[in-house]
């Protein structure tokens, strides 16, 4: 985690064809019963056709039609036509060779028909299918109806698979005479698209992916499959957590041979509709330069547009436009390199001429960004800075910039580049980010003053950081710094911000405070990153910052140190900074929704080190909620990765430990996170493990070690400060003295700051000390059931009963204990695990298993993971 999806191929032909859906619905599924009531002879119409547009799944569900005509009584004849296939001799010849009688040399097609059709008698029936009808002549269906009509009465029908829109000449007459079954299929709805992801991912869609695939691909299965193919091919779509998520690195890209384009790819049609896939928002004007760009006669674009049209490609309203705007962007994706710089050439070029107009702002940008210097250099890179600064948290605008600081001359290069790389830093972009500011550093340093040296140079260090290349951060750290450009102030300032991205913190503080003299000067980059690092290294390990005045540079550079995490000043608006907020304030499934999009978005763009709160919380989540694998897998991710204070991820490990009885195991990771941050000289989040220290060590009658955990954490918090470290302190002193003043303020102060979760765990903390009344105990028991905290809100309830305290809803209490079971199977715990997590004994789990077993009818453990699996994706 996080992982590429799965690169599944797609089903066999159906998809191929654009045919396939897997995705269940009930509209389709009362269309096939309808249909095969007329095959089994409850319709007196001979003909049915199934229509629907290219890729509404046709096919598919002539196979399902086909694969359920199981009557006995009832042969069945497949018959899917090729393109040479097309009037009704040739359809009889074809029926004759299917049904193993084909004609004698010279035999009349009634003659053939009528042998054909000889067995039929009694209740006898014959039901032929024929994929891809269009490809017939016009007036051939209505040939055959006729003709089975008349030789077979009611005993043959012909079930069509028909692509709209198609003309098929005499079909009024038929439905009049009511000889017709018609059937369309329609788009597939949001629900059904999800169904389909998830069965092609192996993982449930973010929430608003599927409403987005269905809406660019109108419904149309064959276009989400072909979607979903051309974004695993450009890695933009990431599993999280057992959830997909689409990250933006630029279009969807398939073959040309892919079979989605198969009718598209004839000598005309085929530039027209590529270059159409770029021309199309710029309405009228688009044939002209369709015609521009591919060398063809205007004529002839037309007579190639028409042809799209007629066959449901594309549509005349307000322009040339795609019925289906994923299609556009899929063949945008087949335009090679020169046509791609051609077309957008031309496009520009129209627009800043007032021949062609686009009411998407966006669009121009892309395409001068395409041309590049085949427009104008320096209008083009004016219009794409400007246009990357309107809207610096669009990716597309990273691009954007990009490609004007190539456009730029030298003497304006730096500056773009140094702002470019800014803004991508304060959105979290940290490869581009970096891969500007080395451009700047290492070909413009001349250039540039100290200021921006100074920005460009954190945004370096930052970049190999999210990139953890931690060999190259200790070689900087170590002598690198030394030739670093600007003066003193410059190297000391950037080297601390190196040490505290190594953990280095202590280290970070003091060279701050040794070189003090030479970074602490009013209005400068170098004092406003110093001051700021510096304060994140004392909150850190402890000691006095230096007291300096704010400058107007101040907030821009804790900005950038937020993005990295090296500074909790002011909110974080980031995706990583609204995760851990919502989490702390209850919103647990906004908050899992949130880090899953900054996990996967950081997969692209460079992971930043300060997500560790972020990945604490969603692992605790997790693990709260029963799903120990996911969170083992949140803490697997995390633990791969080059992050700041990772120390306090110890607790969620060793919580997880716990839970399953692996308590040594549990209190190993402790004292490993505890020895690593003591060689770092880091103090902020030693109290917390401190305390879990002192919890296992009380349990196991260590009450002198308890003490001693207890008088550190006495230390530790008087030397921080914090509200954290404070709520330590007072748990660990009704811990060890079982103080009721200390478990009095400690409620209090769990109340006052508003995190239900940590207000529950703390009135369950010093219940068990025994401290906490039945109207505490209940608002736990509330707040835990609201978050949907099943392993600690079952712990509770098992101490409400000890303490005779009554438990609300008896019926709600059953059947939350067997999705607490169920999610526990599902992990994959044995009976033993299952009494650990439970505070019960094997044989009552046991006697829960067979319960659940008779009340929900499932067989076996496997089921029931399986079916868990799917309600809790």
């Amino acid at each position: 985690m996080p992982e590429t999806a799965p690169r599944r191929t797609p089903q066999g032909a159906d998809i191929a064809r654009g045919d396939g859906t897997g995705a269940p619905s009930s509209d389709r599924e009362e269309l096939i019963t309808r249909v095969l009531d007329v095959c089994a002879g409850r319709s007196a119409a001979p003909l049915v056709l199934i229509t629907g547009p290219a890729g509404i799944g046709r096919s598919r569900v002539l196979a399902q039609i086909r694969a359920r005509l199981t009557d006995p009584r009832v042969s069945a004849v497949d018959i899917r036509l090729s393109r040479g296939e097309r009037d009704f001799p040739g359809l009889v010849a074809r029926l004759a060779a299917e049904l193993g009688e084909p004609p004698a040399r010279g035999e009349p097609t009634a003659a053939v028909l009528r042998r054909l059709l000889a067995p039929l008698t009694g209740h006898r029936r014959l039901v032929v299918f024929v994929d891809d009808a269009q490809r017939l002549a016009p007036d051939c269906l209505p040939a055959v109806t006729s003709a089975l009509g008349a030789l077979a009465g009611s005993r043959v029908t012909v079930v069509c698979a028909v692509r709209t829109p198609t003309a098929v000449a005499g079909l009024e007459q038929l439905r009049a005479r009511g000889l017709v079954h018609e059937e369309r299929l329609r788009p597939l709805p949001v629900s059904a698209v999800e169904h389909l992801l998830t069965a092609l991912l192996g993982a449930r869609p973010a929430p608003g992916l599927a409403a987005e695939l269905r809406d660019a691909c109108r419904g149309v299965p064959a276009l989400v499959h072909a979607a979903v193919e051309g974004y695993l091919v450009t890695g933009q779509l990431r599993v999280v957590d057992r959830w997909a998520h689409l990250v933006d690195t630029g279009g969807p890209r398939l073959p040309v041979t892919h079979p989605v384009f198969a009718d598209l790819r004839e000598p005309v049609t085929w530039p027209v509709v590529k270059a159409l896939s770029v021309l199309h928002p710029l309405g009228e004007a688009a044939p002209a330069l369709i015609a521009a760009t591919t060398g063809l006669r205007e004529d002839e674009v037309f007579d190639a547009l028409h042809t799209l049209r007629a066959s449901g490609v594309i549509t005349h309203r307000n322009g040339w436009r795609f019925r289906a705007p994923m299609l556009a962007t899929l063949l945008s994706g087949c335009l090679g390199p020169y046509e791609r710089r051609r077309s957008a050439q031309l496009a520009a070029t129209a627009i800043w001429a007032g021949t062609a107009v686009c009411p998407d702002g966006d669009y121009l940008a892309e395409r001068i960004a395409d041309a590049g210097r085949l427009v104008d250099p320096e209008r083009a890179a004016a219009e794409l800075l400007a246009r990357g600064a309107a809207a610096p948290e669009d990716v597309r605008a990273v691009r954007w910039r990009w490609v004007a600081c190539g456009l730029l001359d030298t003497a304006q290069r730096p500056a773009a580049l140094h702002r470019h790389a800014v803004l991508c830093a304060r959105h979290q972009q940290w490869a581009p980010a970096a891969e500007a500011a080395d451009v700047a550093l290492r070909d413009h340093h001349d250039s540039l003053d100290a200021d921006s040296l100074q920005e460009l140079q954190i945004i370096a260090v930052g970049g190999l950081a999210a990139s953890a290349n931690v060999a190259a951060l200790r070689g900087f750290a170590s002598s690198g710094w030394r030739s670093v450009p600007g003066g003193a102030a410059n190297r000391i300032v950037t080297r601390a911000a190196a040490l505290c991205l190594l953990n280095r913190w202590s280290d970070a503080r003091d060279e701050l405070l040794a070189g003090h003299g030479s970074w602490h000067g009013d209005g400068t980059a170098s004092a406003a990153f110093g001051q700021a690092i510096a304060e994140a290294a004392v909150a850190v390990a402890g000691g006095t910052a230096p007291v300096a005045a704010r400058s107007a540079r101040s907030e821009s550079a804790r900005a950038l140190l937020r993005a990295l995490g090296l500074d909790h000043s002011a909110d974080d608006q980031s995706l990583t900074g609204r995760a851990v907020r919502a989490a702390l304030s209850g919103q647990w499934d906004r908050s899992l929704e949130l880090a899953r999009s900054a996990i996967a978005g950081a997969s692209v763009h460079g992971d930043p080190p300060g997500q560790t709160a972020m990945l604490r919380e969603m692992a605790t989540i997790l693990a709260a909620r029963g799903q120990l694998n996911r969170a083992r897998a949140v803490l697997a991710d995390a633990r791969s990765r080059h992050l700041l204070l990772p120390h306090r991820l110890a607790v969620p490990e060793a919580e997880l430990a716990r839970t399953t009885g692996a308590h040594q195991q549990s209190r190993t990771i402790l004292e490993q996170a505890l020895t690593a941050a003591a060689e770092n000289g880091i103090l902020a989040g030693t109290d917390e493990l401190l305390l879990r220290l002192a919890e296992a060590e009380s349990r196991c009658g260590n009450h002198a070690a308890a003490r001693r955990c207890a008088d550190r954490i006495e230390r530790i918090a008087d030397r921080l400060g914090t509200a954290e470290a404070h709520r330590s302190r007072l748990l660990a002193r009704v811990l060890v003295e079982r103080s009721a003043e200390a478990a009095a303020e400690v409620v209090e102060l769990a109340a006052e700051r508003d995190r239900p979760f940590e207000f529950a765990a703390t009135v369950t903390a010093v219940a068990e000390c025994g401290f906490a009344d039945q109207r505490l105990l209940r608002a736990a028991y509330e707040a835990f059931g609201d978050l949907g905290a099943l392993i600690p809100r079952a712990r509770l309830r098992l101490l409400m009963r000890a303490r005779n305290v009554p438990v609300p809803g008896r019926n709600a209490t059953v059947a939350e204990n067997e999705r607490l079971l169920a999610t526990l199977i599902a992990e994959g715990l044995t009976n033993a695990q299952v009494a650990t997590v439970l505070g019960t004994s094997e044989k009552s789990v046991e006697g829960r298993l067979t319960r659940f077993f008779q009340r929900t009818g499932y067989r076996s453990r496997a089921e029931i993971a399986i079916a868990t699996l799917r309600s809790c994706a």
